[in-house]
């Protein structure tokens, strides 16, 4: 499935060794994530890689992934954070991602931005969901995946179904994959999470990045100035074994 969309899209070259960190956890010590066959337990502010596996349990837990990204997961919900890529080019900066959702419920927030051009996919099993710039929600019906559209327009696609134009759902509008089928259908409009906890406003999603920027920008250059330093001590060292004893 991952390979599917992986084969279609040309990959960003650059990225963060961290993606995104928990913004909210209401019950702490349930959740965790699943990193290198690890289980790490989830807290206020845990940084996440990409790779990640997030089983929310008994909490409720909202995600930042960089650079814009929100995302509310409700209890018993399971989503893997596959790709995330970011990319400087010229005045725009990049961002691609691919969120693996598996079962649950999760509500997204993608924040528009004139300084950012993201492409955002969310994939389940048989279908995918593109995103640039909007609020929705996904959630598993039983081996069905539904698709409620709070602001904006999502773009949905399988392999399993042929159109010829791409299935576009727009703001209070519902969808449905019917996995058994294999078909789209039409819905009702009907978000389910109830106990949304909220998101940050835009100007605050804004100044997070920019800060984190900022941040990633001066750890690069104490990096390297630290293997400028590795450099120059191993050059003396060097320089003193070869000089000829008198």
């Amino acid at each position: 499935m991952i390979l599917w969309f992986m084969a279609t899209t040309l990959m960003i070259s650059a990225s963060f060794a961290e993606v995104g960190k928990i913004s909210k956890l209401l019950v702490p010590g349930s959740a965790y994530i699943s990193r290198n066959q690890e289980k790490i337990t989830l807290a206020q502010d845990t940084l996440l890689e990409q790779g990640d596996e997030l089983f929310t349990m008994d909490s409720v837990v909202v995600v930042y992934l960089y650079p814009s990204t929100q995302m509310s997961l409700s209890k018993n919900t399971q989503i893997k954070i596959t790709e995330s890529l970011i990319e400087n080019s010229g005045d725009k900066e990049k961002s691609f991602s691919i969120i693996n959702f598996v079962k649950g419920l999760v509500r997204l927030l993608v924040t528009k931005d004139d300084n950012l051009e993201i492409d955002q996919k969310i994939v389940a099993d048989g279908v995918a969901f593109a995103v640039r710039g909007t609020e929705f929600e996904i959630s598993k019906e039983g081996e069905d995946f539904d698709l409620d559209v709070i602001e904006g327009e999502v773009e949905v696609s399988s392999p399993y179904v042929q159109t010829f134009v791409p299935e576009m759902v727009k703001a209070n509008e519902g969808f449905r994959f019917n996995k058994k089928a294999r078909n789209f259908q039409r819905r009702k409009f009907a978000a389910k999470f109830k106990n949304h906890p909220g998101f940050a406003r835009k100007e605050e999603m804004r100044e997070r990045w920019k800060q984190k920027r900022m941040e990633q920008r001066q750890k690069r250059l104490n990096n390297q100035v630290f293997k400028n330093d590795k450099r120059s001590e191993g050059m003396n060292v060097r320089q003193r074994k070869e000089r000829p004893r008198r």
